[in-house]
């Protein structure tokens, strides 16, 4: 009899051992767990997990995580979420946005690296990847104090920036407010079940990935932009014009019945959720370099070297003086 591997969803708590976004994972993890997902939790604090250095050459993007020159847990970050079926991340909010845990453990697990719609640009999927480029579903957890929103209007912002390049497309996400202090989490019923019913929509299309695309399956209040389902938007004094900041549709704005309506553009070559709009991003970046680095490159090291010399105010911090 052949047994067949279960689907896993594994997750990543960037807030506190038992904190109140961690709280708010376990709930989605236990209800996933209950349609018969296995589930894994990675607590990123407990991780040892450097800035990246960008390095010039890329060396990780070519020849896998493990040539990176920082020794810590990236590679192995990586290898689990390649090993997965679905995505679900959680974080408090700090300033606006989620800690800098979040943005390093982007930086290190996801990025160019691990851009799957750009791949054939350089000549198809790298050996280390072996063969686990796919389309997952995936859920954000955004936890913050505040009453108002726009003091955690970056958190699922932020969060979003770590799907981009993976193609995980999310399928839900939760916005926490009033909710701070050290297990408040369990005193909001509401929430808890939210987040179980985020843990059920993730669990579902994990499921069913090989019978449905993963679509938006959380809440139908309506929203600016029908892509990531936020509110984040960029608009031009003395136009008509706007952007979502989150994936980058361009649309327009009107007013109705006293009201503002976001048209965003169908099947916009921008949107960043999409395969197309990674490659759009990449092509806009060969084209800077091409028209504007490339042409002036040999005057570059006359005009860096001030600027490369001046280290009069540069200090040592106390760790390298040894």
């Amino acid at each position: 009899m052949i047994l067949l591997k279960k689907k896993k969803i594994v997750a990543y708590s960037a807030g506190r051992r038992n904190g109140n976004s961690e709280t708010y994972i376990k709930a989605a993890l236990m209800a996933a767990e209950e349609m018969g997902i296995e589930v894994e939790l990675i607590r990123l604090n407990e991780c040892n997990l450097q800035p990246c250095k960008a390095c010039t050459m890329q060396v990780c993007a070519f020849k896998g995580p493990e040539a990176c020159p920082l020794n810590d847990d990236a590679a192995w970050l990586i290898e689990k979420f390649l090993d997965s079926d679905g995505y679900l991340l959680g974080a408090p909010v700090w300033a606006l946005s989620p800690n800098g845990l979040v943005s390093v453990f982007r930086d290190r697990v996801f990025g160019p690296k691990m851009d799957s719609a750009t791949y054939d640009i350089f000549g198809g999927e790298p050996a280390w990847v072996k063969g686990r480029v796919k389309v997952r579903p995936g859920a954000l957890i955004s936890v913050g104090g505040a009453v108002t929103e726009n003091w955690t209007s970056l958190g699922l912002a932020t969060q979003f920036s770590t799907t981009f390049s993976a193609q995980t497309q999310v399928i839900d996400h939760m916005n926490v407010t009033q909710v701070a202090d050290m297990g408040a989490a369990v005193l909001r019923d509401d929430y808890l079940e939210r987040a179980a019913q985020l843990g059920r929509n993730l669990a579902y299309s994990v499921l069913h990935m090989d019978e449905e695309k993963p679509h938006w399956m959380g809440d139908d209040t309506p929203t600016a932009c029908p892509g990531c389902h936020l509110n984040i938007m960029i608009v031009h004094p003395g136009t008509d014009r706007c952007e979502c900041a989150i994936c980058g549709r361009f649309g327009k704005v009107s007013m109705k019945n006293g009201g503002m309506v976001f048209a965003m553009e169908e099947n916009d070559p921008n949107d960043r959720l999409t395969a197309q709009g990674k490659i759009t991003h990449a092509n806009e970046i060969f084209w800077v370099k091409k028209n504007i680095y490339e042409p002036h490159k040999e005057e570059i090291p006359e005009k860096w070297k001030p600027y490369k010399d001046y280290t009069a105010n540069l200090q040592t911090p106390p760790s390298k003086m040894k």
